[in-house]
């Protein structure tokens, strides 16, 4: 590409000097029959001249079309390179952030079982008590349950956590799959015609 670009500007800086040549060489208002002769025989040379500058331009005209058609496919390469990579990497965070709400659901499982174990023991709150043991019965019985609504407040606090945890990377997953979409919709056609080449 940049022997080109040095062939190019050669071409460019002989035409000038041939431009430049041609302009020097003005016609005389007055010419005797011999300079006509010779004029004659200058013509012949000039269209020569004319002729093989009319084949550079037309040459260095093909060459920079090339060149503007290589960059362009230089370019479609490149976007297209671009957008393979940020697929890439959004399928990778994509996994990521489906893997922690696999873990945030797991964990709210265990707390929803938690809390229903605490619910299935204050119901039998009598057979804590009995389990548990004590003096005053009554105190005991007071005691244990106010220890299970602790637990179960504590256990809906973080149940609550997890659940708006669990709705923003859900929410970041829908705009990573709706981004994945447009990346390989765009890729996709580039690999067809790829292939078609």
């Amino acid at each position: 590409m940049i022997r080109r670009s040095f062939f190019i500007l050669a071409i460019i800086s002989s035409l000038f000097s041939i431009a430049r040549s041609q302009e020097n060489t003005k016609p005389r208002a007055q010419q005797k029959p011999a300079e006509a002769q010779e004029e004659k025989k200058e013509v012949a040379p000039q269209e020569a001249q004319n002729e093989a500058l009319r084949i550079a331009i037309q040459s260095l005209a093909n060459q920079i079309a090339l060149l503007n058609s290589e960059l362009k496919s230089l370019r479609v390469q490149s976007e297209r390179n671009t957008a393979v990579l940020e697929l890439l990497l959004n399928e990778e965070r994509l996994g990521k952030v489906e893997a922690k709400i696999d873990d945030a659901i797991n964990y709210k499982a265990n707390l929803d079982a938690r809390e229903a174990d605490i619910q299935r023991r204050l119901r039998n709150i009598q057979q804590e008590v009995a389990l548990r043991g004590g003096l005053r019965r009554e105190e005991s019985e007071a005691a244990i349950r106010a220890e299970f609504n602790r637990a179960l407040e504590d256990l809906r606090a973080q149940n609550e956590k997890h659940q708006n945890t669990i709705a923003e990377l859900q929410a970041q997953a829908d705009r990573l799959r709706k981004r994945i979409e447009e990346l390989q919709k765009k890729v996709e056609p580039a690999e067809e015609k790829t292939d078609k080449d």
